[in-house]
Protein backbone atom coordinates (compact mmCIF):
# COMPACT_ATOMS: atom_id res chain seq x y z
CA UNK A 1 0.00 0.00 0.00
CA UNK A 2 2.83 2.39 0.90
CA UNK A 3 4.51 1.64 -2.41
CA UNK A 4 1.31 2.45 -4.31
CA UNK A 5 0.93 5.77 -2.46
CA UNK A 6 4.56 6.68 -3.18
CA UNK A 7 4.08 5.95 -6.90
CA UNK A 8 0.88 8.05 -7.00
CA UNK A 9 2.66 10.92 -5.24
CA UNK A 10 5.62 10.72 -7.65
CA UNK A 11 3.27 10.84 -10.64
CA UNK A 12 1.47 13.88 -9.25
CA UNK A 13 4.71 15.73 -8.53
CA UNK A 14 6.07 14.96 -11.99
CA UNK A 15 2.90 16.16 -13.78
CA UNK A 16 3.44 19.36 -15.77
CA UNK A 17 1.87 22.58 -14.53
CA UNK A 18 0.38 23.18 -17.99
CA UNK A 19 -3.10 22.43 -16.67
CA UNK A 20 -3.17 25.84 -14.96
CA UNK A 21 -4.19 28.81 -17.12
CA UNK A 22 -1.63 31.57 -17.56
CA UNK A 23 -4.16 33.95 -16.03
CA UNK A 24 -3.71 32.18 -12.70
CA UNK A 25 -0.44 34.07 -12.30
CA UNK A 26 1.63 31.01 -11.38
CA UNK A 27 3.50 30.92 -14.69
CA UNK A 28 3.74 34.68 -15.20
CA UNK A 29 5.49 35.42 -11.92
CA UNK A 30 2.63 37.49 -10.50
CA UNK A 31 -1.06 38.15 -10.39
CA UNK A 32 -2.91 38.86 -13.61
CA UNK A 33 -3.46 42.45 -14.62
CA UNK A 34 -6.54 44.23 -13.26
CA UNK A 35 -9.64 44.03 -15.45
CA UNK A 36 -9.86 47.34 -17.31
CA UNK A 37 -8.04 50.56 -16.46
CA UNK A 38 -8.07 52.02 -12.98
CA UNK A 39 -10.56 54.87 -12.78
CA UNK A 40 -11.13 57.62 -10.25
CA UNK A 41 -14.49 57.19 -8.50
CA UNK A 42 -16.30 58.45 -5.42
CA UNK A 43 -18.21 56.03 -3.18
CA UNK A 44 -20.45 56.88 -0.23
CA UNK A 45 -21.46 54.14 2.15
CA UNK A 46 -20.77 52.23 5.34
CA UNK A 47 -17.18 51.47 6.32
CA UNK A 48 -16.98 47.71 6.91
CA UNK A 49 -14.53 45.40 8.56
CA UNK A 50 -14.29 42.75 5.86
CA UNK A 51 -13.65 39.83 8.22
CA UNK A 52 -16.97 40.07 10.06
CA UNK A 53 -18.88 41.23 7.00
CA UNK A 54 -17.74 38.37 4.77
CA UNK A 55 -17.88 35.59 7.35
CA UNK A 56 -20.99 36.63 9.29
CA UNK A 57 -22.72 39.45 7.40
CA UNK A 58 -22.16 41.82 10.33
CA UNK A 59 -22.45 45.56 9.72
CA UNK A 60 -24.16 48.61 11.16
CA UNK A 61 -24.07 50.61 14.36
CA UNK A 62 -24.56 47.55 16.62
CA UNK A 63 -21.35 46.07 15.18
CA UNK A 64 -19.27 49.25 15.56
CA UNK A 65 -17.19 48.25 18.62
CA UNK A 66 -16.27 44.88 17.09
CA UNK A 67 -15.51 46.50 13.72
CA UNK A 68 -13.16 49.01 15.40
CA UNK A 69 -11.29 46.20 17.17
CA UNK A 70 -11.02 44.10 14.02
CA UNK A 71 -9.87 46.97 11.80
CA UNK A 72 -7.30 48.15 14.34
CA UNK A 73 -6.01 44.57 14.60
CA UNK A 74 -5.33 44.60 10.84
CA UNK A 75 -8.50 43.12 9.34
CA UNK A 76 -9.02 44.67 5.87
CA UNK A 77 -11.55 47.47 5.46
CA UNK A 78 -14.21 47.85 2.84
CA UNK A 79 -17.02 50.18 1.91
CA UNK A 80 -20.48 49.23 0.70
CA UNK A 81 -21.80 51.66 -1.88
CA UNK A 82 -25.44 52.67 -2.36
CA UNK A 83 -25.89 49.95 -5.02
CA UNK A 84 -24.63 47.29 -2.51
CA UNK A 85 -21.29 46.94 -4.33
CA UNK A 86 -18.55 46.27 -1.79
CA UNK A 87 -15.05 47.67 -2.42
CA UNK A 88 -12.01 46.35 -0.58
CA UNK A 89 -9.98 49.40 0.46
CA UNK A 90 -6.25 49.67 -0.14
CA UNK A 91 -3.74 52.24 0.98
CA UNK A 92 -1.98 54.40 -1.60
CA UNK A 93 1.00 52.23 -2.52
CA UNK A 94 3.47 55.13 -2.74
CA UNK A 95 2.40 56.41 0.68
CA UNK A 96 2.74 52.93 2.20
CA UNK A 97 6.22 52.39 0.75
CA UNK A 98 7.63 55.84 1.60
CA UNK A 99 5.44 57.67 4.13
CA UNK A 100 8.09 60.38 4.67
CA UNK A 101 7.35 61.70 1.18
CA UNK A 102 3.85 62.59 2.40
CA UNK A 103 4.91 64.18 5.68
CA UNK A 104 2.49 66.81 6.90
CA UNK A 105 -0.58 65.42 5.14
CA UNK A 106 -2.80 62.92 6.94
CA UNK A 107 -3.19 59.49 5.37
CA UNK A 108 -6.88 59.13 4.44
CA UNK A 109 -6.63 55.32 4.60
CA UNK A 110 -5.44 55.49 8.22
CA UNK A 111 -8.13 58.08 9.04
CA UNK A 112 -10.78 55.60 7.91
CA UNK A 113 -9.75 53.21 10.70
CA UNK A 114 -11.41 55.63 13.17
CA UNK A 115 -14.74 55.51 11.31
CA UNK A 116 -15.71 51.83 11.44
CA UNK A 117 -19.45 51.21 10.85
CA UNK A 118 -19.97 54.88 9.98
CA UNK A 119 -21.11 56.44 6.71
CA UNK A 120 -18.10 57.75 4.78
CA UNK A 121 -17.28 59.30 1.42
CA UNK A 122 -14.20 57.93 -0.28
CA UNK A 123 -12.56 58.99 -3.51
CA UNK A 124 -9.93 56.80 -5.07
CA UNK A 125 -8.77 54.59 -7.89
CA UNK A 126 -11.07 51.66 -8.61
CA UNK A 127 -10.22 48.40 -10.37
CA UNK A 128 -11.41 44.82 -10.43
CA UNK A 129 -9.34 41.65 -10.12
CA UNK A 130 -10.92 38.18 -10.24
CA UNK A 131 -14.38 39.66 -9.62
CA UNK A 132 -13.32 41.64 -6.54
CA UNK A 133 -13.66 45.44 -6.55
CA UNK A 134 -10.81 47.43 -5.02
CA UNK A 135 -10.56 51.09 -4.15
CA UNK A 136 -7.17 52.72 -3.49
CA UNK A 137 -8.03 55.50 -1.04
CA UNK A 138 -6.97 58.99 -2.15
CA UNK A 139 -9.44 61.05 -0.07
CA UNK A 140 -11.87 60.21 2.74
CA UNK A 141 -14.26 62.03 5.02
CA UNK A 142 -17.32 61.30 7.12
CA UNK A 143 -20.49 61.51 5.03
CA UNK A 144 -22.90 64.27 5.98
CA UNK A 145 -26.01 63.13 7.83
CA UNK A 146 -29.10 62.65 5.71
CA UNK A 147 -31.57 65.56 5.88
CA UNK A 148 -34.00 65.13 8.74
CA UNK A 149 -31.69 62.75 10.64
CA UNK A 150 -31.82 63.55 14.37
CA UNK A 151 -28.41 64.35 15.89
CA UNK A 152 -26.77 61.57 17.88
CA UNK A 153 -26.50 62.09 21.64
CA UNK A 154 -23.32 63.90 22.55
CA UNK A 155 -22.79 65.46 19.09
Amino acid sequence: MKKLLLIALAVLLAAPAADFPASAGAQTGGAPAPKGPKKLIKVSGELLDMGCYISRGLAGELHKECAMKCINAGVPMGVMGPDSTVYVLTQNHDRAMDPKTFAGSPDPYLQLKQWAAMKVEIQGLNWERHGVNFLEVKYAKLAPAAPGTPPKPGS
